[in-house]
């Protein structure tokens, strides 16, 4: 039982982005435009209405349109979850590759940023 128990608990301790420090993918967006916008995400496409927000749910990026041609269409990507690499390879370098491997099945290496405000004022 005591092999069982230590197991789990290195593989806890292992993957600090999955749950220790956990990953952000949700953001709110905020439509600070004239026109309604779509929003692309990994949970699906939704409309947003001039001056309102919207929390968007998505682990690999949001691409934005707007059917004004004249406005920008971004892209919101995900930015690397620094403090859980960093604990990944410091402490988590005493179990080998097991951390880094747990958080990218999870997909908690990456986070995406909490909000994003599109603007267009055209």
């Amino acid at each position: 039982m005591k092999p069982l128990i230590s197991l789990v608990l290195a593989l806890g301790i292992a993957s600090c982005g999955t749950i220790g420090i956990g990953s952000n993918h949700e953001t709110t967006i905020y439509n600070n435009s004239a026109d309604t916008i779509s929003v692309s995400s990994d949970s699906g496409i939704f409309k947003i209405k001039p001056d309102s927000s919207l929390p968007v749910n998505s682990g690999n990026g949001i691409a934005i349109t707007n059917p004004n041609e004249s406005c920008p269409q971004p892209i919101v990507t995900r930015r690397p979850n620094g403090p859980a690499i960093f604990f990944d390879v410091f402490p988590g370098i005493i179990f080998g590759i097991v951390p880094i491997v747990i958080d990218a099945m999870t997909n908690n290496l990456y986070r995406m940023p909490k909000s994003y405000t599109y603007s267009c004022m055209e």
